[in-house]
């Protein structure tokens, strides 16, 4: 079994002192995360798929124009259409340009480790990033929130743009992604600031702050509890007339403690109860939700608006 290089774990500029804050972080949170594997084993799973039938979409479902809340089925398709290619080139370019100057965006896993890179995650990535980019009408001088995204080549994107970008994070990871971000913004002169802040905490802005809030595959790892709060938080922050930008990810065959494998389009009432409920806000674009990816993987994209 090849072992991973302990060095990639974090971009080489960060500091000895906060990698040494990083790793007895990450101490303290396997220690807590194995408490609760304990626990879960005698109550039972936290990350059961709802009861009922899953709605999915007709055979043969074709990429209907004009969905922007959509499952990932058609991902080479869409990073094709209008606009969107645009986007998906300019995010490319942008990583490819960071890499020259030394700099370091994180995986689609979070992380700094090479191997996670892959071609496949990636292209979903891209996807997410650019479909969710594009489709908020996100533009220059914009104020935008981040939740959850530290060090993401979305959140450096939108900070290239010329948006006023912060971001609330806690490094899950353990891996350097509040500093990085701080470390590349200042680099690149950048509006962009990362908070390292527990999701589950009140967001630390005034109401109405921001005229964008974008979430990129996090909800699925949050409690129902945290999920409805964070929910309510950002409708708090969100100006009138903003909009928000979701996606969910999952497989199946992952094995984390709190990844919420119902939280797809096909289990439409789990998803209002959780998510577009909790906000107050309405969706942004078509409402049929189609599932159209298969039982044991989803990646979809919604959009709200206030």
């Amino acid at each position: 079994m090849k072992m991973k290089n302990k060095s990639e774990q974090f971009p080489s500029y960060i500091p000895f002192y906060y990698r040494l804050f990083c790793m007895l972080r990450k101490l303290k949170r396997q220690t807590c995360v194995r408490i609760s594997e304990r626990k879960a084993e005698k109550s039972g799973p936290k990350d059961i798929v709802p009861d009922g039938t899953r709605v999915a979409a007709p055979a043969n479902i074709k990429n209907i124009p004009d969905t922007i809340n959509k499952a990932a089925m058609w991902i080479d398709e869409d990073l094709k259409s209008s606009g969107v290619k645009d986007v998906a080139v300019a995010i490319e370019s942008l990583k490819k340009m960071l890499l020259e100057k030394g700099l370091r965006y994180t995986s689609s896993a979070g992380n700094f480790i090479n191997s996670m890179y892959t071609p496949e995650s990636e292209k979903r990535k891209l996807w997410e990033n650019a479909w969710v980019a594009y489709h908020s009408g996100v533009k220059p001088l914009d104020r935008v929130l981040d939740i959850g995204g530290a060090s993401t080549a979305f959140v450096f994107y939108l900070a290239s743009l010329g948006c006023q970008v912060k971001v609330v994070d806690n490094d899950w990871s353990c891996c350097g992604m509040i500093y990085n971000t701080n470390y590349v913004a200042k680099k690149m002169n950048w509006d962009l600031k990362a908070l390292d802040r527990d999701i589950a905490r009140p967001l630390p802005f005034k109401d109405e702050s921001f005229d964008h809030v974008f979430s990129i595959c996090t909800l699925e790892h949050l409690s129902s509890s945290v999920r409805h709060s964070m929910m309510r938080e950002v409708r708090r922050v969100l100006k009138p007339g903003g909009t928000v930008g979701l996606t969910i990810d999952y497989g199946l065959e992952r094995k984390e403690l709190l990844c919420d494998k119902g939280l797809r389009f096909g289990y439409r009432e789990k998803l209002f109860n959780e998510v577009i409920n909790p906000s107050g806000l309405t969706i942004y674009g078509n409402e049929d939700l189609i599932d159209a990816e298969c039982q044991e993987r989803f990646l979809g994209a919604l959009f709200l608006r206030k």
